[in-house]
């Protein structure tokens, strides 16, 4: 209980909280999207994105000041894969089971034994999987997951490569990152890509961009207190909802996607470090935080259980109410399971993973 209560005390960047459980939420809309129609997130993978852009401004915020104090990459390392592995395990598993249980049933994906066991092996121990069968996916069990994946490829490269990562290099990065990402769009017509062996390099490419934007936004942000404004707030979530609910012309999605990605994106995480919630929605921002995480990873076996539940007794007009009942229990399930499981879990790896010693500055 206290340790929950530290939890959220020592979070710092409450809109950002807010952003990324709206995002995780419309990352599900757009992956369930039959249970909740009209209710639609046509656009729910630029979340993606945001998230990559967020991750590098608290990860910055987090941890170059203990760069500076010594803190080397096995250290790093050691902090990001005890916050981040516990969860994707769980994931993995519920995947695993899903995929398995499919194996003895209808097995619409064509999943044999062989198959299986190289992507249970693979998923284990966090690695792609380039075999493209017999889902064309570099982590088949749990999609979403990909994106983990190169979130920790760029975690291993920030921590490295920081001596040599002034500011100018990485607004150069961003530069070079941020046209590729535009060449990207204007060459498929969305910014949809990354999770499959064939698009690999755009995902490694959007993963930079982000993550280096996000890390020039926390070395930029004013060093003042932020001030409260639930009105600007509520103004930065509905300009994400629209992002990701917009419904442009086809022709037109490309431009969506880049204007979202390179333009609005940054100004609009930028602008959420400078401005707070107050207490009376701060709880609220908290809550949609410290759930974003587990529904980004456990969504989508839930999905293809929902998909297998409405083949058979079909949604008719269930929808968009089920996709909404489905909503809140995932919300009220993310809830328990990251206080009740997730950080104890983490609180004890924490414990027994021995910690790398920081060298003294010498004198």
């Amino acid at each position: 209980m206290r340790g929950a209560a530290l939890e959220a005390e020592g979070r710092v960047f409450h809109t950002l909280d807010a952003l990324r459980g709206i995002a995780a939420i419309g990352v599900v809309v757009f992956h369930m999207s039959q249970l909740f129609a009209p209710i639609a997130a046509p656009g729910g993978y630029l979340a993606v994105d945001l998230f990559f852009m967020m991750s590098g401004v608290v990860l910055s915020h987090a941890y170059e000041v203990r760069f500076r104090a010594g803190m080397g990459t096995l250290g790093f390392m050691r902090a990001r894969l005890i916050r981040l592995y516990p969860l994707y395990l769980a994931g993995a598993l519920f995947g695993i089971v899903v995929t398995w249980a499919s194996l003895h049933g209808l097995n619409s994906q064509n999943w044999d034994s062989s198959s299986l066991s190289q992507a249970v092996a693979l998923a284990l121990f966090f690695l792609p999987n380039f075999s493209a069968h017999p889902v064309n996916e570099i982590f088949p069990l749990n999609i979403p997951c990909w994106s983990l994946f190169f979130e920790i490829l760029v975690n291993l490269l920030f921590v490295v490569l920081w001596p040599l990562l002034t500011s100018r290099r990485l607004i150069i990065v961003s530069l070079l990152t941020g046209v590729a990402v535009g060449v990207a769009i204007a060459h498929t017509g969305s910014i949809d890509l990354g999770s499959t062996g064939s698009s690999f390099g755009v995902g490694l490419v959007r993963t930079i961009f982000g993550f280096s934007v996000g890390v020039l936004i926390a070395r930029h942000i004013p060093r003042v207190h932020r001030g409260q404004n639930n009105l600007g707030v509520l103004a930065i979530v509905a300009v994400v909802g629209i992002a990701i609910a917009g419904r442009p012309q086809l022709e037109f999605r490309a431009l969506w996607d880049a204007v979202c990605v390179l333009v609005v994106f940054p100004l609009i995480v930028y602008f959420g470090t400078l401005i707070d919630p107050d207490p009376r929605l701060r709880s609220i921002a908290t809550f949609l935080g410290l759930t974003s995480y587990a529904i980004y990873l456990l969504h989508s076996p839930l999905s293809s259980i929902m998909s297998s539940v409405t083949r058979f007794f079909g949604v008719g007009s269930g929808a968009p109410y089920i996709g909404l009942a489905v909503m809140v229990f995932l919300l009220a399930g993310c809830w328990l399971i990251d206080r009740y499981i997730d950080m104890p879990i983490r609180r004890y790896l924490g414990r027994i993973i021995p910690k790398t010693r920081t060298p003294r500055a010498e004198s």
